[in-house]
């Protein structure tokens, strides 16, 4: 049985389990949105499990997005830092988990045609990373305490960077259905 090349390995489940009990315990995030992440993370943990013991595929996504879960985890402690995180920014964050996972289920399931499911692909990837890069964009601006000019210049250097990366993986998504 071969292991599934987008699982983390087995020694990445600690971590992963050590970052979020630091951004539950350091970060000042409200009990309700604990409760969320916590419940939302160890669902994400199961679902790797999971998919470490399910045999590889054929058909696999453009990008590996399940692998990056722990970096997701280090986004959000940056945000649970700032004095007070807006409550929306968590929410927005908890996107980025579900979106991973229908990713990734979506890249396995045979059932659609192939230009659709990549369709759909590109569409969940260009979520992920669209909020990926507001929420970095949020952090820096709020952690830095910009506003006015600086934060306008802040907010097009990510809008120009984002689209560009957005842009670069939804080119790769076309080019891999073109195949």
């Amino acid at each position: 049985m071969n292991v599934n090349p987008s699982s983390l390995p087995i020694w990445s489940y600690p971590l992963i389990l050590a970052l979020l009990g630091i951004v539950l315990f350091v970060g000042n995030l409200s009990p309700p949105l604990q409760v969320v992440i916590g419940v939302e993370s160890i669902l994400y943990l199961g679902y790797l499990i999971f998919r470490s013991v399910k045999p590889a595929l054929k058909a696999w996504a453009v990008a590996k997005l399940l692998s990056l879960f722990p970096g997701h985890l280090l986004l959000l402690f940056a945000i649970s830092l700032l004095p007070a995180p807006p409550t929306a920014l968590i929410i927005l964050w908890t996107v980025i988990p579900v979106a991973s996972v229908l990713y990734d289920l979506l890249a396995s399931w045979s059932m659609l045609r192939e230009r659709v499911r990549m369709s759909i692909l590109v569409g969940l990837y260009c979520i992920i990373w669209a909020d990926l890069f507001v929420l970095l964009e949020r952090v820096v601006a709020l952690g830095r305490g910009l506003s006015g000019s600086e934060e306008i210049v802040v907010a097009v250097i990510f809008g120009v960077v984002g689209t560009v990366f957005l842009f670069v993986g939804a080119y790769r998504h076309w080019r891999v259905s073109k195949l």
